[in-house]
Parts: structure tokens; C-alpha cells; sequence
């Protein structure tokens, strides 16, 4: 399959969605967690020129286009349905740009080295064709000394694989492991990649160098297991805090989610 017929059955598959996206974007307490804190990432770079990838039904657009100092929010999702949804709230944001396409499209829609700041949540780069194609394509709208806040499904989810062996489960323990992960579904498959530490610096790095790395929801539970550790409960909180210590060890990196902060050279 070609990569223009991919990235096709990944947009039927979120356009599916797309209706009922936001709702229960909103209404999952790990989820909202998770991207107030990538948020606060992105917030310690650039924010004037920004660049979404997946920008879903608009939830980051909006919260970036009305911060302090932002100029402008550009984002770049391959699914027409969630075009639709955001190109509707940009006509009261001036300061939102959506356009329909991936992040290989960038040049078509957006300038060479004009971009602050590109970030990624939730894992949208874990559904592009070819990773490393990608990442040469942002890297060429972002400005020397820009940066990239990028998060990936991460292949070596811990819990999760000790969790399905000890249910005995043992296709679901290593589906991450193989070069084709179904997606979080079990009904619905959506063919992408997980991919490791070493595999993302490996496509990164001839392009941008590695500033932080942050791993989440490590001891916490997954935004799928979310009523294991209830909103404000002392369990949350306290594995939240687990969560924040084990950045320091070799643990970083078994968990849900990987951030990775990378910038272009001057």
C-alpha cells in the first residue's frame, strides 16, 4: 500500500470518530492531565508561529490561539471531518490556520523556516506513512533555532505488557513489540507504529537535536484505565508523583506516552 492509500484509512478511521471526539476528549480526567501538561511544555518554547500535527477537533488550536503573544496557530490534520470541525471555529479566530493534510504537506501550506514551534500530541506521528519522511518535511518549516514537542504511543509500555501476561493475554502483551500495532481499540483496527527511544532519535536526529525527553503515565494508569485511579483521588495524585521521580532513572521511557523536545540548529 501506497502512502497516499494509508493515510486515506487512517482519516476514514478518525472521521468515524470525529463527531463525539472532543466530548470524550474532555470528559477523561487522565487525557485533559496529560495535555495541560504537554501544553505547559510547549509554553517553554516560542509560541509566536506555532504548528499542529492532528490537530483532532481543534482543542489545542483554540487554547494556543488565545494565549499571550501567539501570532498565529497553524495545523495540519489529514482527517476532512475534523477540517470541517476546526475550520468552522477558526472563522472566530483569525489567528487559527487548519489546513487538510499531513505533516510531508507542510510546504504546501505553510512557509519555509517560519515556524516557532511544532508540536505533536497524542501520538499523531505514530500513524504517518514514514516517519523519517516526515521529520525531514517539518524540519523544513521550522526556523533555526525552532523546536519540535513531539508525544508517541511508546512500544515499551511496562504495566501494559506485564498486565496482559498475567491475564493471560499474551497476543495483547507484545502487539505493541510488532511493526503493526492495531490501535486502542478492540473492535476497530487502525494499522500504525509504536516506536521505542532509539527509533525516534533515529528518525530526529539528522534534522534536530535532542533537548528533553519526558515519559508519562508510567505507574499511572493509562487514560483507558482511567477509573482505576479516580480525578483527585490520593491514588492519582501519589502515582502521578511516582511517575515525576522515575523521569530520573532508566524507568522514563515505560510508559504510555513518550514526549521528546527537539530543536534545529542556528
Amino acid at each position: 500500500m501506497n502512502d497516499e492509500g494509508y493515510h486515506r484509512i487512517v482519516a476514514d478511521y478518525y472521521g468515524e470518530e470525529a463527531a463525539s471526539f472532543e466530548t470524550r476528549a474532555k470528559d477523561n480526567h487522565v487525557l485533559v492531565t496529560l495535555r495541560n501538561r504537554f501544553r505547559e511544555v510547549v509554553m517553554g518554547c516560542s509560541v509566536e508561529h506555532l504548528l499542529e500535527i492532528g490537530y483532532g477537533p481543534g482543542l489545542d488550536m483554540v487554547w494556543f490561539s488565545e494565549q499571550a503573544g501567539v501570532k498565529c496557530v497553524n495545523g495540519l490534520d489529514i482527517t476532512p471531518e475534523f477540517h470541517n470541525i476546526v475550520s468552522e471555529k477558526a472563522k472566530d479566530t483569525p489567528t487559527m490556520k487548519p489546513f487538510l493534510g499531513g505533516p510531508e504537506n507542510c510546504l504546501e501550506h505553510i512557509q519555509p523556516n517560519s515556524i516557532d514551534t511544532i508540536y505533536v500530541f497524542f501520538g499523531a506521528l505514530n500513524t504517518s506513512a514514514n516517519l523519517g519522511n516526515a521529520v525531514k518535511a517539518l524540519s523544513d518549516v521550522v526556523k533555526p533555532g525552532g523546536k519540535i514537542v513531539a508525544t508517541f504511543v511508546n512500544k515499551w509500555y511496562a504495566f501494559d505488557i506485564f498486565w496482559n501476561i498475567i491475564t493471560l493475554r499474551p497476543k495483547k502483551a507484545v502487539a505493541r513489540l510488532r511493526s503493526i500495532w492495531g490501535g486502542y481499540s478492540p473492535t476497530r483496527f487502525l494499522p500504525s507504529r509504536c516506536y521505542s527511544a532509539r527509533q525516534v532519535h533515529s528518525a530526529f536526529h539528522s534534522h534536530f537535536n535532542k533537548r528533553r525527553r519526558i515519559g508519562y503515565c508510567i505507574t499511572h494508569p493509562a487514560w483507558y484505565r482511567a477509573h482505576w485511579a479516580p480525578h483527585g483521588s490520593l491514588r492519582s495524585s501519589l502515582l502521578y508523583r511516582i511517575d515525576s521521580l522515575l523521569q530520573y532513572t532508566p524507568f522514563w521511557n515505560l510508559g504510555e506516552y513518550s514526549l521528546y523536545v527537539y530543536d534545529k540548529s542556528e
